[in-house]
């Protein structure tokens, strides 16, 4: 570094800095400073032109290198965000070839956390890049407007930052500029990595495009190694998310107070490693410990990758919620992260509160029944509204119906909760376009549940309680529908389309307000079981089981168990290896499935994508010669995320058993499913649990339509029952009955290739 910044570190007041005698200077920190007004005075000038197919509507933003504005893609008809490098740079090869340069590098690039590119191009001497428009804004202006994220806000957008990181750094791409202004939100609050304008290939020189002693990148949050102009790597931007995190936690960035830009880039090379517990002491200490860990001054003490940090991160997001209940108490963990305590159990005094509350709400709508009984009149009150309006039944307006779900959107499994609420948000959203259910429109209120039964509990007695929902659609998890479906038993409201496949909603005699239509678990597990043992020619005593240690496994486990009796295999004689729920600790069951390799030909993986991609990596690492299958509740589009991130080759051959057809078939219902998910979610990408939701709600639709005007549960229920021969377009028939509460018992099959894509597999011919 230069010898002034040595000499005059705590300087109060240094003079400005020259662009021309400090050539550290960023030259977009220059250009912020310099040329922003300038750039936007002349913005003014582009909106309303054209570029190519491109009509510009309004300025998004101002930056070093450029424009951002809002256009119209005539050809499409969609709104896309457009990026224009002005004359001024264009003329010089440096700037172009870094403007050039971000566009290349995001093209390689397809993933749910990074920015799409459209197109890249040239318009005389302007050139442009046409980017996927996310009108969530970033996380910079957050900051700027209300201040530090919540903790578990924070976690979830950081745990999506590592994930478009890791898939950057798996093509050989590294970001250096990764910030909170680089953090775009996008639908359902899923965190997208934008601008890579300042990335560089792992294998070039850092000077690559930039002048020797030029440094890219924002000192606010830049390495210490970027700081003084050395070769960077991947872990530059470790560091990098390290800060961020402290900056989302804390609402500044770290060592925003060190002074000038010089002072600020002394200290992140020389001074102590913040602590956001000074500003935030109700902080778990896991915060503190994973930024010590991924702001380390020497490379080789941080994390050694994204992925490596996203564990931790998801590892603590369960507990951040918790945060504001208490002061959280460490847990050890196997990367030395600590966890937030449990959220505290409800006191008597609130529970019978509520038991009171419940009873009077029971009187009334007792009073409420008998009053519309006398009324003479099943189908109309004596005002001429319908009957369900003058019942008031909770949810139903004249026009709108609300529905509401508990899902998981933070925490390892939160794609669960996502992918889910988009294929229902699609299929309401299209038939509300054509102006809804017998003149209503359907709405969906979402509740955060991570996954955890505790909080599903709390979150249904919310739904029902105070947003005043009528049904529950698409809530996702076995452990937390434990919990869940004895509440809507008990208070006799329509629990539809679960994202589950066990046996506690298959009940026989079936539950009436309980209904399924995903294939169950036992289904799924007898395909695999058959599989493995029919055309595999695996032998029935070495097929294994490794499997969530809850009710979800449990029910997984008891599939294969069911599947094997037929081959003459005890339950006693069934290898299972357990991990813990919203845990990715693998090490003992790895462990046990090597010590019995010579026994385990097969293994059927009851389990969510990230403890299973890790199962199966360092099983196939340590030389376990063995087939895997999973059921679909493991999200099978993370799966393929997860080993495109540390490998394709590890997930090759991996069979994966789902509840609905490929969603790049050709059926009849899967083409509306992804018409309605481009037009109604363009940012979303097609998926197999999102069709799920999408081919749930079009079920429920059905019912609604049956059920007619005068809406309440007992006629929708009847509705649904009714439903015999219902055909989507998607192969099978949807039937339902008094003693049938499962739409579909259709098993396909799917397995990963060598690219890391699905590939459809035939469950039962050779």
């Amino acid at each position: 570094m230069p010898d002034e910044r040595s000499q005059h570190p705590n300087d109060p007041d240094p003079p400005p800095p020259d662009r021309d005698a400090d050539p550290t200077i960023d030259e977009r920190s220059w250009a912020s400073r310099n040329q922003a007004e300038t750039l936007a005075s002349r913005s003014a000038e582009w909106v309303g032109r054209t570029i190519n197919k491109y009509r510009i509507t309004g300025l998004l933003g101002v930056g070093g290198m450029g424009y951002v504005f809002r256009a119209h893609d005539a050809t499409l008809e969609r709104d896309v965000a457009i990026k224009i490098l002005p004359d001024e740079f264009a003329s010089r090869s440096d700037s172009r070839e870094r403007f050039l340069a971000e566009a290349k590098a995001a093209a390689k690039l397809s993933h749910p956390h990074v920015v799409a590119i459209y197109e890249v191009g040239q318009e005389g001497a302007t050139c442009f890049i046409v980017m996927e428009l996310l009108t969530g804004g970033n996380a910079a202006e957050r900051l700027e407007a209300q201040g530090a994220f919540p903790p578990a806000e924070a976690t979830r957008m950081m745990i999506d930052a590592c994930r478009g990181v890791a898939a950057a750094h798996t093509v050989g791409l590294i970001h250096r500029d990764i910030k909170p202004g680089n953090l775009l939100r996008a639908q359902h609050e899923a965190t997208k990595i934008a601008d890579f304008g300042l990335v560089k290939g792992a294998a070039r020189s850092a000077q690559h495009v930039t002048q020797d002693g030029v440094i890219v990148g924002t000192p606010s949050y830049m390495s210490p190694e970027q700081c003084e102009s050395k070769p960077v790597d991947r872990r530059s931007d470790i560091y990098a998310l390290g800060a961020t995190y402290y900056a989302l936690l804390t609402g500044a960035a770290p060592y925003a107070d060190a002074g000038s830009t010089v002072q600020m880039m002394y200290a992140q090379c020389h001074a102590d490693i913040p602590d956001p517990r000074k500003t935030n002491p109700d902080l778990p200490e896991a915060c503190t410990a994973i930024i010590a860990r991924a702001m380390a001054k020497r490379p080789e003490d941080r994390y050694q990758s994204a992925d490596e940090m996203r564990l931790d991160l998801e590892a603590i997001a369960p507990g951040m919620a918790t945060v504001s209940s208490g002061a959280p108490s460490p847990t050890s963990l196997p990367s030395g992260v600590t966890l937030a305590p449990p959220p505290r159990p409800r006191s008597r005094r609130r529970t019978w509160a509520a038991v009171l509350a419940l009873i009077l709400v029971g009187v009334a709508a007792g009073a409420v029944y008998v009053a519309s009984r006398n009324s003479g009149d099943a189908d109309r009150s004596p005002d001429g509204r319908s009957a369900a309006a003058a019942v008031a039944v909770p949810g139903v307006t004249d026009d709108t119906v609300t529905f509401g779900t508990t899902a998981a959107f933070s925490g390892p499994n939160r794609d669960l909760g996502r992918e889910m609420v988009e294929g229902i948000r699609a299929s309401f959203d299209a038939v509300n376009q054509t102006g809804g259910v017998h003149g209503r429109k359907l709405e969906l209120v979402v509740l955060d549940d991570g996954y955890e039964p505790q909080r599903a509990d709390a979150n249904m007695r919310e739904l029902f309680e105070k947003r005043d929902v009528f049904a529950v659609i698409g809530n996702v998890g076995t452990p937390t529908a434990a919990v869940t479906v004895p509440y809507a038993l008990e208070h006799r409201r329509l629990f539809f389309a679960p994202l589950t496949g066990a046996a506690l909603l298959r009940r026989d005699p079936p539950d009436r307000y309980v209904f399924n239509y995903r294939a169950s678990y036992a289904d799924e597990t007898a395909a695999l079981v058959n599989y493995f043992i029919d055309i595999k020619e695996c032998p029935p005593n070495q097929i294994a089981v490794f499997a969530q240690n809850d009710a979800f496994g449990d029910d997984g486990f008891e599939g294969v168990v069911h599947a094997l009796h037929h081959y003459g295999i005890d339950p006693e004689d069934i290898l299972r290896v357990n991990y813990d729920r919203n845990t990715a600790r693998v090490n003992a069951a790895v462990d046990e499935l090597v010590a019995h390799q010579d026994q385990v030909k097969a293994v059927i993986l009851i389990a969510t994508y990230a403890p299973a991609a890790r199962l199966i990596r360092m099983a196939r690492d340590r030389g376990l010669k063995a087939d895997f299958g999973a059921v679909s509740f493991i999200d099978s589009d993370m799966l393929a995320e997860q080993f495109q991130e540390i490998g394709p080759e590890y997930g090759e051959g991996v069979v994966v058993t789902q509840v609905v057809p490929h969603y790049l078939s050709n059926s009849t219902g899967v083409i509306r499913y992804r018409d309605a998910l481009d037009e109604f979610a363009p940012e979303a990408h097609p998926g197999f649990v999102s069709l799920e939701g999408f081919i749930a709600a079009e079920c429920l639709i059905e019912g609604l339509r049956i059920a007619g005007r005068n809406l309440t549960t007992e006629r929708l229920v009847d509705a649904l029952e009714s439903i015999h021969d219902y055909d989507l377009g998607i192969g099978p028939i949807i039937r339902f009955g008094p003693s049938r509460r499962q739409a579909s018992d259709k098993v396909w099959g799917t397995v990963l290739d060598a690219s890391g894509n699905y590939q459809v597999l035939d469950l039962e011919n050779p």
